[in-house]
C-alpha cells in the first residue's frame, strides 16, 4: 500500500479527536510521526527503524503509511510488545532487537542495519549520556542520504513556561557570560515572579536534558551531519500552569497550533523537536 498523505493526515485528526479521555495525554507523538512520514513519502522512503520503540504504538503509523518497519530497544518488555504489534500487522518479530543506542555492536545486530531509508528516535537523547556516540550510532543504522527525525526537548520553551525552567534557562544559559553578580541578581529577581516549585525535581535526581533549537545544527554539523532542519512539535497554547483552568479549552487550542505555518513560533511554543538529519 502507497502512502496517502491526506489520509494519514485525516487518521492524525481522529486519533487526536478521539482522545477525549484526558488521562490519555496530548497526543503529541501522533504530530512527530506525520512530519517524519510526510517526509518520507516526499523522498520515496520504502523503510524505517525505530530506535526507542516504547510499547509499539509507531508501528501502525509505519506499516499505515507503505513502509517497512524495524526497531530496537533496551528494555525487553518493549521489545516484545513492538514484536506483537508488528506481527498482528503481517511484519517479522525478527526485525525489533533488544539493543542499546549507546552500544554500536548491539544496534549492528539489527537485520538491515546500514540500509534503512528513515530513522525515528523518540525520547532517546534527553537520556543519552554518550550524545555523539549515540548519534552516530544511530546514523549507522541508515544508509548514505538516508534521514534521520531525532527528538530533542526545547530549552527556548523554558521562556514562556514561568517555572523553574525560567530561571535556569535564564541564568545557565541565556546569560552563561555574564559575571556571577549579576547572574545572582537576576536569579532573584525572577525566582520572585515565577513559580519555581514547578515542576517538581524528579525523583531520581536526573534531570532530562534539553537543548537549544538554535545551538542543535551547529553542534550535529559538528560531528559531520551537513544537511540538518528544525520541526517544533508538542504546542502549548498558554504556559503548563495554565492547563488546570480549563484542560479541554487548553488542549483544543493546543492541537490547533499544530499546523502553525509561522516557523517561529513553536520554537517558543514547543516543548520538543525533531531535527531532520540527512546521513552523507
Amino acid at each position: 500500500m502507497g502512502y496517502d498523505r491526506e489520509r494519514a493526515h485525516r487518521l492524525v485528526a481522529e486519533e487526536a479527536a478521539g482522545l477525549t479521555d484526558l488521562d490519555h495525554g496530548y497526543p503529541a507523538n501522533h504530530f512527530a510521526w506525520r512530519i517524519a512520514l510526510d517526509s518520507a513519502q516526499r523522498r520515496g522512503a520504502r523503510s524505517l527503524v525505530e530506535v526507542g520503540v516504547g510499547s509499539g504504538n509507531g508501528v501502525a503509523h509505519v506499516v499505515d503509511a507503505g513502509l517497512t518497519f524495524a526497531g530496537v530497544d533496551n528494555d525487553e518488555a518493549s521489545v516484545e510488545a513492538t514484536r506483537r504489534a508488528l506481527v498482528d500487522l503481517g511484519g517479522d518479530p525478527a526485525d525489533v532487537i533488544v539493543a542499546d543506542a549507546e552500544d554500536s555492536e548491539s544496534l549492528q545486530r539489527l537485520p538491515g542495519a546500514g540500509t534503512f531509508d528513515s530513522l525515528m528516535a523518540l525520547g532517546i537523547m534527553p537520556h543519552a549520556r554518550d550524545r555523539e556516540a549515540t548519534m552516530r550510532n544511530m546514523a549507522a543504522l541508515v544508509r548514505p542520504g538516508g534521514e534521520m527525525f531525532v527528538e530533542f526537548r526545547n530549552s527556548l520553551f523554558s521562556l514562556v513556561t514561568f517555572n523553574r525552567f525560567t530561571r535556569d534557562f535564564m541564568v545557565n544559559e541565556l546569560l552563561a557570560d555574564v559575571p556571577p553578580t549579576t547572574r545572582d541578581r537576576v536569579s532573584a529577581f525572577v525566582a520572585g515572579r515565577v513559580d519555581t516549585d514547578r515542576p517538581p525535581l524528579p525523583s531520581s535526581g536526573h534531570e532530562a536534558r534539553y537543548d537549544n533549537p538554535f545551538v542543535i545544527p551547529e553542534w550535529l554539523g559538528g560531528l559531520g551531519f551537513d544537511e540538518v532542519s528544525i520541526r517544533p512539535f508538542h504546542f502549548h497554547a498558554a504556559m503548563p500552569m495554565m492547563e488546570a483552568e480549563d484542560p479541554q479549552a487548553f488542549r483544543d487550542e493546543s492541537l490547533a497550533l499544530e499546523d502553525d505555518t509561522t516557523g517561529w513560533r513553536g520554537l517558543f511554543l514547543c516543548s520538543v523537536f525533531l531535527a531532520r538529519i540527512v546521513r552523507p
